[in-house]
């Protein structure tokens, strides 16, 4: 079969001349067909890849949108420990700072915001959807770690404070020291020796000879011995509060009431009597401040009574003009 013959129109001759292909069209016929088809076998190759994913890739997306997920769920959580640390706060704040009168957080630090460089622009990478979810979960855990450490601090405080608390109201001195009728109370009285009016620092509790006597609040004996007008007494300091609380004309005090002893609410530290300048079996019985300052024991007893009972005791005190010593 013979050959295909190509001519072109010579316009010099004016007439069809055959086409004979140099070595050198050939070659550029050649590099063109070439091209083109590594070109075509490109744009293939390039839309089978793009178009149809490897086991291996589609593998990684389904992982990838799991931890996305798991990320917003682990979020959510987050939201919800922060909405309940709120809650404690709150507590912390309105209850537990007034009993204790603590000094309360200052809404900034309690809000412990963070501020300056960006710490989370190692995420700039990933695509916007994953880093905004990176971001957000990073600034909720870190904003959570924050409120626990200064949550537990201020519970480390208040725990600290409630110690203190509780040593004060165990040696408030709030009970009655011994069980009798009270028959003079603080203020002005007539006394029945000296016959003169004068101040009378605190109460009188008319009971038999040898009724047992107990300290009114937690504290260390000050003083154990005999005075001049206080006949036998003992004299308890509780340390916390800087109160004084005095137990006169004592019958007996047991030997091992002595100074420097440490005595606890409501435990036996002597028994009544009518020592010193008294003129019946009594206890005579008086509240300090740190200042030696007489206060009214009257005032401490609330705690320990029924509003009734309180009542009738402040009627007997009020009523009472004469003193027993």
């Amino acid at each position: 079969m013979s050959k295909n013959r190509y001519y072109y129109y010579d316009r010099e001759q004016c007439a069809f001349v055959e086409h004979k292909a140099t070595r050198k069209t050939l070659y550029a016929q050649i590099a063109g067909v070439t091209v083109v088809a590594l070109l075509l076998a490109g744009v293939f190759i390039w839309g089978i890849d793009y178009m149809i994913e490897t086991p291996q890739e589609l593998a990684l997306k389904a992982e990838n949108e799991a931890l996305q997920e798991q990320l917003a769920r682990v979020d959510e959580r987050m939201a919800e420990f922060s909405s309940e640390l709120e809650k404690l706060s709150q507590t912390d704040q309105n209850l537990y700072r007034s009993l204790l009168e603590a000094e309360p957080i200052s809404e900034d630090i309690r809000q412990v915001g963070v501020g300056g460089v960006d710490a989370y622009e190692e995420y700039s990478r990933f695509s916007s959807t994953t880093s905004s979810l990176l971001r957000q979960t990073s600034e909720q855990i870190d904003r959570l770690e924050r409120k626990l450490g200064l949550q537990n601090a201020s519970y480390r405080e208040l725990v600290q404070l409630a110690k203190e608390h509780e040593v004060r109201m165990a040696e408030m001195p709030a009970i009655l020291p011994t069980d009798g009728p009270l028959v003079s109370g603080y203020g002005m009285r007539f006394h029945p020796i000296l016959r003169v009016r004068r101040m009378h620092y605190g109460i009188d509790l008319h009971v038999p000879r040898g009724t047992p006597v107990v300290a009114t609040g937690d504290g260390v004996i000050e003083k154990a011995g005999k005075g001049s007008g206080f006949g036998n007494y003992v004299k308890v300091k509780h340390p916390s509060l800087g109160y004084t609380t005095l137990y006169a004309h004592l019958s007996r005090i047991p030997r091992h009431i002595r100074r420097g002893r440490k005595v606890k609410r409501g435990e036996l530290i002597g028994y009544s009597g009518n020592t010193g300048l008294s003129n019946a079996p009594h206890l005579h019985y008086e509240v300090h401040d740190a200042t030696g300052r007489a206060i009214n024991p009257i005032f401490f007893f609330a705690p320990s009574m029924t509003p009734s009972e309180y009542k009738k005791l402040r009627e007997a005190a009020e009523q009472a003009t004469i003193s027993f010593d």
